[in-house]
């Protein structure tokens, strides 16, 4: 019955990514263009004062963060929280978030650390795209003038960011075996390049 599951979510998803290849960036930046965006620089998108700044980050946005600042993976990431357990007792989650202590830990005097290679969710922010629909998040810069190029600009990288975002679902499907106890440490992160064992305790240290 699970094996099912999954291969129904993968046809699913398989068929979802047919659809994605076939968004027309220039509606999408019309779209854009007309809500209008303008970056305050204010990096409110990076305070937990003022709303989730959760950021999920994937296996090759790690590696190009890491690649780039010279940090280990422990130092950029951390385990997606969960509350999800094997019948041992670990703890499960799915794919890996930016570290954070309140506020992101790349944000420094109101500049990201890592701007030139900060993750696709960051740079599409306030725009997302939702079963190929556009979305937008709460964000002071929404309704500021932007310019068409601008507007494809946003469209092309929201469409490679959902295009990547349902490619990473495929392929960590395709490595999932369920919430299985295992060794190694007792948080196990599943992601498209398979099962990452953790130790809880080491978790908030940068050291796991």
């Amino acid at each position: 019955m699970v094996m099912e599951r999954k291969e129904r979510e993968i046809a699913r998803l398989e068929e979802a990514l047919e659809e994605a290849a076939g968004i027309d960036e220039g509606k999408l930046a019309a779209e854009i263009k007309a809500i209008g965006f303008k970056c305050q620089k204010c990096a409110e998108c990076c305070k937990t004062e003022y709303g989730d700044n959760t950021v999920t980050v994937f296996p090759f946005e790690i590696e190009r963060i890491r690649e780039t600042t010279g940090l280990n993976k422990e130092e950029i990431v951390t385990p997606m929280p969960s509350e999800d357990t094997d019948p041992e007792g670990n703890i499960h989650t799915f794919e890996w978030v930016l570290r954070k202590n309140e506020d992101c830990i790349f944000l420094r005097i109101g500049l990201c650390r890592i701007y030139g290679c900060r993750p696709r969710i960051c740079r599409t922010y306030p725009f997302y795209l939702l079963e190929g629909r556009l979305g937008v998040s709460e964000c002071r810069g929404l309704g500021g003038e932007i310019s068409y190029e601008e507007s494809m600009g946003i469209a092309a990288l929201l469409k490679e960011r959902y295009i990547a975002e349902i490619k990473e679902s495929i392929s960590l499907l395709e490595r999932f075996n369920g919430f299985k106890p295992g060794s190694g440490g007792n948080i196990c992160v599943h992601d498209s390049e398979g099962e990452h064992w953790v130790d809880i305790e080491l978790q908030d240290t940068g050291k796991i």
